[in-house]
């Protein structure tokens, strides 16, 4: 199964996000930190911040200290918290 998720992960770093989902949809959900760090990174990769914290947190669950976790959910904490002032100048 660990091949399943190299596959996906392969994907994604290749830009081949819609091969990594088709191939994320074959793997039956478990409670890993393999399967819920594989689905992170896919929600990030397409930008469903609230997907992907979710499955960062569930990481946190099951190992408390996994750093890979924690850091993605500081990278996505900052997408989601940036505030360009600029955009609101006429």
């Amino acid at each position: 199964m660990k091949d399943k998720f190299h596959l996906v992960i392969n994907f994604i770093e290749q830009g081949k996000e819609e091969n990594a989902r088709e191939e994320f949809q074959k793997i039956a959900s478990e409670n890993t930190v393999e399967y819920w760090m594989t689905k992170g990174k896919l929600e990030q990769k397409f930008q469903n911040w609230g997907e992907a914290l979710n499955a960062f947190q569930k990481i946190l669950e099951l190992d408390s200290e996994n750093r890979e976790a924690e850091n993605n959910i500081r990278i996505i904490q900052n997408i989601i918290n940036f505030w360009n002032p600029e955009m609101f100048n006429p």
